[in-house]
């Protein structure tokens, strides 16, 4: 009796098998830096298509592969925002990443989808929570400024000092956006100056120089646990918190090369260097 060989009825199963097969013959991932060639760039839409998420992760890592290499990929854009609605988690995280690259320059595409972004800045997962906020700050269309004014301040109040620290990234990614909303985002770096995360302080100051670096009496109630976190920052946090208290005590310190008295100063410590005479 002869034994018939299994057949893959699918093509996103046929292009996962020879997945399977190249990683039986290599435990590393450097398939995915191959050359692409027409006939890859037809099966990477294939695997996109497919309802399976093992497909989709396949096809998302040859299209960050493409990324990393200095390959444009952004014609795929179309295929990969329709995988934002998958239920896998790890595809979530990869097309997130692929969003954040493309979406300044492909932010027409980017907006029909504006309402899962929405979606997830409520998930379960601070990844994606993150991901979201970011994707939504990057499409730089004017007239949903405001929408993304309301997305920062969701985020700004999230329990996970990793979504507050992307929060404060976003403030200053609104304001160069549209500038007129510079009041309602000052009150939001208000809030992020305040918290006492050293993963968000950095961020907040970076935030706060970016967006309204004249507002010193922000500054004024938070400066005490600004110096005490700072040792305790990563190394770009404690550059942006270092260049902040140089510019705070040249305005507020006195010089230390200029001793200045008044009259009744001078007076009593010329009496007592008489008395030790």
């Amino acid at each position: 009796c002869r034994r018939r060989e299994p057949r893959h009825h699918h093509p996103a199963s046929r292009l996962r098998a020879g997945g399977a097969e190249r990683g039986a013959m290599s435990l590393s991932d450097a398939h995915y830096f191959e050359e692409m060639g027409v006939k890859k760039y037809e099966e990477i839409k294939v695997l996109l298509d497919s309802r399976e998420a093992k497909d989709k992760i396949e096809g998302m890592k040859r299209l960050l592969a493409m990324i990393s290499i200095g390959r444009d990929a952004s014609s795929f854009f179309p295929d990969v925002v329709k995988c934002v609605v998958s239920s896998s988690l790890e595809v979530k995280k990869l097309v997130y990443m692929f969003l954040t690259h493309y979406a300044e320059t492909k932010s027409n595409e980017a907006l029909l989808t504006i309402n899962t972004f929405q979606k997830d800045l409520s998930d379960s997962n601070q990844v994606i929570r993150s991901s979201a906020l970011r994707v939504m700050t990057s499409i730089r269309v004017p007239i949903i400024a405001q929408l993304q004014v309301m997305a920062v301040k969701q985020c700004v109040r999230d329990s996970s000092p990793y979504v507050r620290k992307a929060a404060a990234h976003a403030t200053a990614k609104v304001f160069a956006l549209d500038a007129s909303q510079k009041e309602a985002l000052v009150e939001l770096i208000q809030s992020l100056l305040q918290d006492n995360s050293t993963l968000v302080v950095g961020s907040a100051v970076a935030a706060f120089q970016e967006v309204c670096p004249e507002r010193f009496d922000l500054l004024h109630p938070n400066m005490r646990k600004l110096c005490r976190l700072c040792a305790d920052t990563d190394e770009w946090g404690q550059i942006v918190l270092l260049n902040l208290f140089v510019q705070y005590g040249r305005n507020f310190f006195l010089d230390p090369s200029k001793q200045t008295f008044s009259e009744g100063e001078g007076d009593d410590d010329e009496k007592k260097k008489k008395k030790k005479k």
